[in-house]
């Protein structure tokens, strides 16, 4: 009998090791897959954060082609608004009268296009009497004065332009350069 109980402890001592390893390798198996879980639950985290980045970045992308779409479109119109802007200057510059029929239909004409060319977003850049940017002005030259302060736009030989708030065209100009003390008056330093 004690035999038997002897070999039941032994069976019961066996089957409780074999049910740890069982639990401890249930365990192991529980723990790779939590993890084997989280990593792919990170994996997917990414993608969707990749996927919804990737779609404001194609949402910006369009907003921008549609908003400057008519971009090259005014890049063709700009020397036609400065053809009449010329005609005009030189229409006054011949004493043409302020009232004439051919100037006052060019005039209307370019008011014409240079109002849907503002409706569509183009502005243009006051330059003269600015100080001179180089990030809206393109220098053509200087203008040695002292009438002017240093690094100020005083003449304008083609308007510059603004798309909806980015450069189109930049302001070719001629700024102002005072002399130096020295040049002068010769002789005083």
């Amino acid at each position: 009998m004690e035999k038997d109980k002897n070999e039941k402890e032994e069976k019961v001592k066996a089957a409780a090791e074999d049910t740890q390893k069982i639990l401890e390798e249930t365990r192991k198996q529980l723990d790779e897959a939590n993890q084997q879980a989280a990593e792919a639950k990170d994996k997917m985290l990414r993608a969707f954060a990749d996927f919804e980045n990737a779609k404001k970045r194609l949402a910006k992308e369009r907003e921008e082609f549609v908003r400057f779409s008519s971009e090259s479109m005014m890049r063709g119109l700009l020397p036609i608004l400065d053809n009449f802007e010329r005609a005009i200057a030189h229409a006054d510059a011949a004493g043409e009268p302020a009232n004439s029929p051919l100037r006052e239909g060019v005039l209307l004409i370019k008011k014409q296009l240079a109002d849907f060319l503002a409706q569509q977003g183009l502005s243009r850049i006051e330059s003269v009497g600015k100080p001179f940017d180089p990030h809206v002005h393109e220098a053509m030259g200087h203008v040695e004065t002292e009438e002017h302060p240093d690094e100020t736009v005083v003449e304008e030989y083609e308007p510059g332009y603004l798309l909806k708030g980015r450069l189109l065209r930049p302001a070719k100009v001629r700024i102002a350069k005072n002399q130096p003390a020295a040049d002068q008056e010769p002789g005083k330093q």
